[in-house]
């Protein structure tokens, strides 16, 4: 059940992570680049599932070291535990409190937007934790990534996270669904951050009542 519930919020925060600066950058650069789109989408997808592989590494040696601890019979108590307050506080609109990267994209990157950009935007996004975070799916992802304490599990969701992330921002229909949404308000916030906001609450309190019920 964790295994199911990790890989749920790993392809979520990759559909959120639409919602950021990077994300919305890395749309523009695949809009505005001189170079060949699909190779430029190519590379930077390869290059995001490697950095969402690099992470899943980082987050698996932690989960092999949690499971040489005593708590295999807590898991579920703590991942509830912790995704309702992941849940409190972004009904709160407090998810900024969240320890977050703050990586900033160089604006070259931006403007000359060629292989090599992609190669490092790709491999930095896939990682997830360097770049800032809208939300708290991620941290939800991470979360449950370390308490799944299966270094296997980790790893193919970090891998799975960084080829949903690449390869969902090199998809002409998405952008197009972004720029539309982007250009609505609701509720005094985009229609893209309203739509994340809504989907991000109900997974997370989707994957409590499962866990209650089971």
């Amino acid at each position: 059940m964790l295994t199911a519930i990790l890989f749920m919020f790993a392809i979520g925060a990759a559909v959120a992570s639409v919602d950021t600066t990077c994300g919305l950058n890395v749309l523009g650069s695949l809009d505005s680049t001189k170079v060949n789109r699909t190779k430029y989408a190519l590379v930077y997808t390869v290059s995001c599932t490697l950095g969402g592989l690099a992470a899943g590494v980082a987050l698996g040696g932690i989960a092999y070291l949690l499971s040489l601890a005593p708590i295999r019979g807590l898991q579920s108590t703590l991942v509830m535990a912790g995704l309702g307050v992941l849940l409190l506080l972004d009904v709160l609109n407090m998810s900024r409190h969240l320890p977050s990267g703050n990586f900033i994209v160089p604006s070259e990157w931006i403007q000359h937007a060629g292989y090599r950009s992609a190669a490092l935007w790709g491999s930095i996004l896939g990682m997830g934790f360097i770049t800032l975070q809208a939300g708290v799916l991620f941290h939800a992802y991470m979360f449950v990534s370390v308490l799944t304490l299966s270094w296997q599990a980790s790893i193919a969701a970090g891998t799975c996270f960084g080829v949903v992330r690449g390869a969902l921002f090199s998809l002409p229909f998405v952008r197009s669904v972004v720029y539309a949404w982007l250009g609505h308000r609701w509720l005094k916030r985009t229609l893209l951050t309203a739509v994340r906001q809504i989907l991000s609450g109900g997974l997370i309190l989707g994957a409590i009542l499962w866990m209650l019920m089971v």
